[in-house]
């Protein structure tokens, strides 16, 4: 087996020998290395550093080039010279793992697979981690998150790459990677991982002086580049078209998490954004999304409906009250949107959010009443407006599911006594409540079990959703109380959080205990006293 390293090189000085060390020095030993240095019409020394290791080891090449703007030129002829079965594409400013190829050697023996991806470390940058924590060693491209790591820094077969044509573009310098990579994933037999070892070392050289393109004032055409040529060669893909069809909607899939994310908080000019937005909206009727529409969610569905249908405030305004609790409302048992163009489409196909919403209910104090145990606490929800909800406690049986419910009360028991609330839920929507559990109703979900659990359940409409009771109370608090149609008899209910941190009771019933019988000479004492009190 033998490894092409292909290493566009463009004013690199500070940092092409410490990449071409790492190479050097691989555990794999060098006979199985080939490293193909591109001078890209580096003005620095770089081209003197890359002859002088060219010298000295003969398995580094170098290639010189006129400055093509981009790594694109450089990988594309490294790859025409390769002569390795597999190819490796690394930026002069990064280097690899001393154990990289050792360790990628092992899952090309195990699987065979067509594109090995090593687990990358950041230097001053952040680096793709999902592709590692979601997938298995080896796994097919179709179905995964692969485009989630969309760096070419990887090693690919070479026979792949010539068979299928998958080259680089070489007409711009931003985004060059998606086509490259939405091809080589698309025809890859398999991918597999090195998930246990820092085979790549992406830097982020502050001291050096150069400004990484990313972080550039980039224009809305520069920016759309990438994405039309993803979607072209994807409808060009030679690939049955369920395959194809799920290929387009992974990648639609990535542009809806991260591009559009992009376009919205990235600092574009106004003029960029509106230009992004109508070109994706171009692109996506070009592309005919309904073909794969079906595979998306609601929401993913809902944010196509507003690029085809809607404009870039309609956008920007549904993108950023998401982030606001209190932003959905209920209509006939379903959840919208509030904001405008959002709930005229969602609505319109019956587009649902709400399983998005989540609620959380929190008791925070326990106290005897008059009638039964006193439960305060609060809840939220994470979407739905929820002003006008109706709570009930649902209390369950742990051991024969026996069940029964009571409304519970907006606010505290006592007005003069406020709810405690956690500082960090202030920025949530929270409704404050009480509930009195009858001392009879404990009676009743008694057992020889005894552990009742507690649920709060919140209808808006016809819409209801269910919680479990969590527990910000001090454990093992104990009431008791006397239950009226047996007047020996006595409830005891006892709080504990389970391992969750969810609240229970643990209920006991005893009897009241006999008073003492008195002698006669104690009676006499106690008729004498009443007598000198009155």
């Amino acid at each position: 087996m033998k490894y092409t390293i292909a290493v566009p090189v463009y004013n690199d000085e500070n940092t092409i020998k410490a990449c071409l060390d790492s190479i050097i020095n691989q555990t794999i030993g060098t006979e199985k290395l080939e490293v193909i240095c591109v001078n890209d019409g580096s003005t620095d020394k770089s081209p003197e550093i890359l002859e002088e290791y060219s010298a000295a080891y003969n398995f580094i090449k170098v290639l010189h080039q006129e400055n093509s703007g981009s790594p694109s030129a450089p990988r594309n002829r490294a790859i025409e010279a390769a002569t390795g079965d597999f190819i490796f594409f690394i930026d002069g400013d990064d280097y690899f793992g001393l154990e990289a190829f050792e360790r990628m050697e092992e899952k090309i023996i195990a699987y065979n697979p067509d594109i090995v991806v090593g687990k990358y470390v950041g230097v001053n940058r952040g680096v793709p981690t999902a592709i590692f924590t979601r997938n298995p060693d080896n796994f097919q491209f179709v179905g995964s998150n692969a485009l989630y790591s969309i760096g070419a820094v990887k090693l690919f077969r070479v026979e792949m790459l010539l068979k299928h044509n998958i080259r680089f573009p070489e007409h711009y310098s931003l985004g060059e990677d998606q086509p490259f990579m939405v091809k080589a994933y698309a025809y890859s037999s398999s991918i597999a991982l090195v998930k246990d070892y820092p085979v790549y070392y992406a830097t982020n050289h502050l001291t050096v002086g150069r400004e990484q393109l990313t972080k550039q004032t980039i224009k809305g055409k520069s920016y759309m580049h990438a994405m039309t040529d993803s979607l072209n060669i994807i409808r060009d893909l030679e690939l049955p078209i369920e395959k194809k069809l799920i290929v387009y909607y992974q990648y639609v899939h990535r542009i809806l998490h991260v591009e559009l994310r992009s376009i919205i908080e990235r600092s574009f000019l106004m003029e960029d954004k509106v230009y992004i937005f109508n070109a994706l909206k171009t692109l996506i009727k070009e592309h005919n999304f309904l073909e794969f529409y079906g595979y998306f969610n609601n929401r993913q569905k809902l944010l196509l409906r507003i690029i085809e249908q809607g404009e870039l405030e309609d956008l920007i305004n549904f993108w950023y009250a998401e982030s606001h609790p209190g932003n959905m409302q209920v209509f006939h048992g379903l959840v919208y949107p509030k904001s405008e163009k959002a709930y005229e489409l969602a609505k319109a196909e019956s587009l649902s959010f709400h399983r998005a919403n989540k609620m959380q209910a929190v008791v925070t104090r326990i106290s005897k009443g008059a009638e039964g145990v006193v439960l305060e606490g609060y809840n939220y929800h994470s979407h739905v407006d929820a002003e006008d909800e109706k709570l009930f406690l649902k209390l369950i049986n742990r051991e024969d599911k026996r069940t029964t419910s009571i409304e519970m009360v907006k606010g505290p028991k006592n007005n003069e006594a406020p709810v405690p609330i956690q500082s960090d839920m202030l920025q949530q929507q929270v409704s404050t409540f009480h509930a009195v559990i009858p001392f009879t109703m404990l009676s009743w979900l008694n057992t020889s079990d005894g552990v009742i659990d507690l649920h709060v359940v919140s209808r808006i409409e016809d819409y209801n959703i269910t919680a479990r009771v969590v527990g910000e109370v001090l454990e093992n608090q104990k009431i008791k109380g006397v239950l009226k149609e047996k007047r020996n008899s006595i409830v005891v209910a006892e709080s504990y959080n389970t391992k969750h941190g969810n609240l229970s009771f643990k209920l006991h019933l005893t009897n009241k205990p006999k008073p003492k019988q008195l002698t006669k000479q104690q009676r006499m004492k106690n008729k004498i006293r009443r007598i000198i009190q009155s």
